[in-house]
């Protein structure tokens, strides 16, 4: 490595890929591990952290023994390359890592992975991801125990089936087994072999042995101090997104807004919707169904929270979740694909870059993450009239009813009067047909047909 390239080197100081260190020793083998056990990364001997050379020369009856400590004090045995070179005149080692094929490296029974610039010992959650990853395999690929092919709800299989096939990701036909389905797809492995993916997707009663596979959202004022609304979505987990992102359009704002050059109104909630509804959608693909934690949601008086167990996979880092060139890595890889399959997740490892389009185009600061603790937390700020970048003509509100009618309408198209007054039974039909009035002078809903037998349209961009 030549004195340019070094100086370059150094001047990004330590990354979740480089490390400087003063001088051989103990933490240079756990970081060995760190980078073995993530993507591999550099390590060079000699310098501070500040990216000053060591005081001290390295002496070179040193440089030998190197390659054999790492070696023999590694488990499974980790092979690096050695290279000495000049740094300000100072001689300095560089010591390349490699990822290991094999995971996860120890050193004296303890397991390191890389965070940031930190090396963080492993709990027994991530060594068992990061054996199960080595090995090609999935957290949601565990057979669950007492689970058979009758616990199956092969409707639910049948739905992915014209889900899938509608969106051009497969192929089905509705005389296929369902059960055929779930063997092809690697779901279930015998009658009395049924993955963890497979019964949170597709089980008659997935709470029945995950009672945590659930979604706990509520609305709060007064800073949290008073709860106004809750639920707790249950059922297979693709379909607790649709109803999580209902719940949260009921208990948050909805301004109209006309923008220059148009006559119609346009809905701008608090929060981006899309960004949101990406949010929970990797809350539920991507946490960890271990944790007895369920996913939570808070709708706060100027904050939306989504907090679900697992912190990110052992081998990824806020700062690589934040690189739009990041590659995906999901801990649930039988989940992702059958959502993926629905057309629930668009495209791998753009969720993070679709968030902040779907911010900017709301006027909301980015979200803030977090990962630690055992949890991945994702704080949304709401939109504000200084942070709007949206100019209007004019600007009207939407009443919480209304909003629960253009819900309801948006679900159910083909709803009658007589349904929607037994949607709301306790509003009075001419409270409801006042309401309906008001929604169809904003433009936002429309009856398309004769009176019985017609359907509903609700525009909400």
């Amino acid at each position: 490595m030549t004195n340019e390239e070094l100086e370059n080197m150094v001047a990004r100081r330590e990354k979740h890929d480089l490390e400087l260190k003063e001088s051989f020793g103990t933490e240079t083998i756990e970081t060995v591990c760190a980078f073995a056990n993530a993507s591999g990364g550099l390590i060079i001997i000699g310098i501070d952290d500040k990216g000053e050379p060591a005081k001290k020369n390295l002496r070179v009856e040193s440089l030998r023994d190197f390659e054999n400590k790492i070696s023999t004090a590694t488990e499974p045995s980790v092979a690096v390359d050695v290279e000495e070179s000049l740094y300000r005149g100072y001689k300095v080692v560089v010591i390349l890592v490699q990822e290991n094929p094999l995971k996860p490296v120890a050193t004296r029974g303890r397991c390191f992975i890389r965070k940031g610039s930190v090396n963080h010992q492993m709990t027994p959650t991530e060594i068992a991801e990061c054996h199960i990853k080595s090995t090609g395999g999935s957290m949601d690929a565990i057979i669950i125990p007492g689970v058979a092919k009758e616990d199956i709800d092969m409707e639910a299989v049948r739905d992915y089936m014209k889900r899938a096939t509608a969106k051009g990701r497969r192929t089905f036909t509705m005389e296929e087994d369902p059960w055929d389905v779930l063997t092809k797809l690697e779901l279930v492995k015998s009658e009395t072999e049924i993955t963890l993916a497979a019964y949170l997707l597709f089980a008659k009663d997935p709470q029945l042995k995950f009672s945590q596979a659930v979604i706990h959202a509520g609305a709060f004022k007064a800073n949290g101090a008073v709860i106004t609304d809750s639920r707790d979505m249950q059922g297979h987990v693709q379909d607790q997104i649709d109803e999580t992102i209902s719940f949260i359009q009921k208990n948050i704002h909805c301004a109209l807004i006309v923008p220059p050059g148009r006559v119609d109104h346009v809905p701008v909630w608090d929060y981006p919707i899309e960004a949101v509804r990406e949010t929970v959608t990797n809350a539920v693909c991507h946490r960890d169904y271990g944790s007895p934690h369920e996913i939570q949601i808070k709708i706060l008086d100027n904050d939306l929270v989504v907090s679900s167990p697992g912190e990110l996979p052992f081998d990824m880092s806020l700062e690589t979740l934040m690189d739009p060139n990041h590659s995906s890595k999901p801990r649930n890889k039988l989940i992702a694909k059958i959502f993926f399959d629905m057309g629930i997740i668009e495209q791998y490892g753009r969720g993070i870059t679709k968030i902040k389009e779907e911010c900017e185009k709301n006027s909301n600061p980015y979200p803030e993450w977090d990962s630690r603790l055992g949890t991945f937390t994702t704080v949304y700020r709401t939109r504000t009239a200084k942070s709007d970048h949206i100019k209007t003509k004019t600007i009207k509100i939407i009443t919480p009813f209304q909003k629960e009618i253009m819900l309801f309408l948006s679900q159910n198209p083909s709803a009658s009067r007589k349904q929607l007054i037994e949607k709301f039974p306790s509003t009075t039909e001419g409270v409801l047909k006042n309401n309906l009035k008001r929604l169809k002078e904003l433009g936002i809903i429309r009856h398309i047909g004769p009176r019985f037998g017609g359907k509903w349209e609700v525009f909400f961009d």
